[in-house]
């Protein structure tokens, strides 16, 4: 697909430096430093102005402040070059999106009961979908992903290759979920008998609200009784694991390698780095950041939406306590020097 340089400026109403060439197309996007004469790109960071004056890009998207001189290439003012980027990238790509196009591939299995509007949907080739489940207009369901019976999908949501949903799953709108991943399988829960471990059965399910985007091969598990409930526009990056009955407020942020014991509960605006860990039944305020490697064994208290509670460590704790924590043993062979010093001298009088 191309887009001609002149719509893109048309449709950002943007102002432009240097000559734009009418004849010009964009047929891909890339970095500053990679970017080919058919090919734009952005500039949003200082540090990439040496490579912003020697791309090869057929032009740059910058910010309404950049003041800097570089006249080889048309530059294209606009109010965020990142998201002005993106929404270009969504022209340029959508094609590869709906590769399946409109319609229920012939090896897909739907139960008869199954709600679904073949001239709004795209079912992928050996899809499975259970009885009595609805899915809403304008979804994408990819190929080889499998829906349980009685799952409930609002409109304009996509499923990547080889997703999963259990039984009575209910996702909102314009939900992404990627290659993989598991919507509703049994938490981990077992009682011990004094023999074996006994499977405790779980008969809840998971709410996933609007806007929600899952990463690939990640596992939400269903509440034992009751609902696991992930929050309006809260994101999932790879590799996160959420236990039984946890509930996630709305716009938090999970890093790969995250993982969240059941019956938590989680703020709004919540930020995990890669690799935290949660123990079951914690409670965790709104507006928190959880750096890396955080191991949390107790609730934490929420900060303020311009002011957020950082976290680190493990048991974790706040990041400036823990910090001077980190830094004293270093301290150690200095002071145990300056001790022997004291003694030496005290033994010597």
């Amino acid at each position: 697909m191309q887009i001609k340089l002149c719509d893109i400026i048309s449709k950002l109403e943007a102002e432009v430096i240097n000559p734009v060439q009418e004849e010009v197309g964009i047929e891909g996007l890339a970095s500053l430093s990679g970017a080919g004469p058919d090919e734009l790109s952005f500039y949003h960071d200082g540090r990439y102005l040496k490579d912003l004056k020697s791309t090869n890009a057929a032009a740059v998207l910058v910010s309404l402040e950049f003041d800097e001189e570089v006249d080889h290439i048309p530059l294209i003012k606009v109010k965020n070059p990142s998201m002005a980027f993106n929404e270009i990238a969504k022209d340029l790509y959508s094609s590869e999106s709906d590769s399946y196009g409109k319609g229920i591939h012939p090896s897909a299995i739907i139960a008869e009961d199954v709600q679904i509007d073949p001239s709004t949907v795209s079912v992928g080739p050996n899809v499975v979908i259970g009885a009595g489940t609805k899915i809403g207009k304008g979804t994408t369901i990819g190929a080889g992903v499998i829906m349980g019976s009685n799952v409930e999908v609002d409109e304009n949501g996509y499923f990547y290759p080889n997703v999963v949903i259990y039984d009575r799953s209910r996702i909102g709108k314009r939900v992404i979920v990627h290659g993989g991943s598991v919507i509703g399988s049994d938490g981990f829960g077992f009682e011990y008998d004094g023999s074996v471990h006994q499977k405790i059965e779980h008969f809840g399910y998971v709410i996933i609200e609007d806007d929600v985007e899952i990463g690939a091969n990640c596992t939400i598990d269903r509440g034992r009784f009751g609902k696991t409930l992930i929050g309006q526009g809260t994101k999932f990056d790879n590799l996160v694991q959420v236990g039984h009955n946890v509930t996630i407020g709305k716009n938090c942020i999970f890093v790969a390698d995250t993982a969240i014991g059941g019956s938590c509960k989680i703020g709004d605006n919540v930020t995990m780095a890669a690799q935290v860990g949660v123990a079951g039944h914690i409670e965790i305020g709104s507006n928190v950041v959880l750096v890396a490697r955080t191991g949390v064994t107790k609730s934490l208290a929420g900060g303020e939406p311009d002011k957020p509670a950082f976290y680190s460590g493990f048991p974790a704790g706040p990041i400036d306590r823990v910090r001077k924590e980190m830094v004293f043993p270093r301290r150690f062979p200095n002071i145990l020097s300056r001790l022997k010093a004291i003694e030496d001298q005290l033994s010597s009088e």
